[in-house]
């Protein structure tokens, strides 16, 4: 097995990678024609952003890489192959601390060009632990890698990345608003809440696992 991934061209600090990713974000749905509202203070523990049109609404936390990665899980654990159950155990609880409520947007910023635009994934807590249950046994470990190669026992390789209906798009604002994380949603604005600005979103960029 073989991941798929460089490093970046300059160690940017988590505050910077932070800030740059939540402000990509903000600005693609903006561009959508998305109202966009930034949380602060204790709100920004739940979500980074609450973004909503005429038709519905969404709470969304942001997360960047620079690395073709994002731990969400537990950057605690420790990369063993003997402790898959344990992984397992560990997605199953992180799944339940979602509460099904919050869609995730992941950054990913390519390294070899920091002047073109980086990919943007939409998915739910409970996409993305669908997704970590299929490939903890493989990698050995809970984080969601947007790509990765896998050679079999006769040296074949096949390349497995995230779903490419993930990709930032109308259509998945629209999916992602007709299931649970879109319905029934009120912002709680009882703390300031200001248009797009840059403050950080949650990010990890752990090192690489090989």
């Amino acid at each position: 097995m073989r991941l798929l991934s460089t490093s970046p061209q300059k160690r940017l600090s988590t505050r910077q990678l932070s800030s740059a990713a939540e402000n990509f974000a903000a600005a693609q749905f903006a561009m959508y024609g998305f109202d966009v509202l930034e949380q602060g203070n204790q709100a920004r523990y739940f979500y980074d952003l609450g973004v909503a049109n005429p038709v519905g609404m969404l709470k969304v936390t942001v997360h960047g890489s620079f690395r073709g990665f994002w731990n969400l899980v537990d950057p605690n654990l420790k990369n063993c192959p003997s402790a898959c159950a344990a992984y397992h155990k560990a997605i199953d609880r992180w799944i339940d601390r979602q509460g099904g409520r919050v869609t995730f947007c992941l950054v990913q910023f390519d390294s070899s060009d920091l002047t073109s635009m980086p990919r943007i994934y939409l998915a739910s807590a409970a996409e993305i632990a669908a997704r970590l249950h299929q490939s903890v046994d493989i990698l050995g470990d809970t984080a969601l890698y947007e790509q990765f190669e896998v050679e079999d026992g006769s040296g074949h390789h096949t390349v497995e990345t995230l779903p490419e209906h993930w990709r930032f798009s109308q259509t998945r604002i629209a999916e992602l608003m007709d299931g649970p994380e879109g319905k029934a949603l009120h912002f709680p604005l009882s703390t300031a809440a200001t248009c797009a600005a840059a403050q950080p979103a949650g990010v990890d960029c752990l090192p690489m696992v090989h």
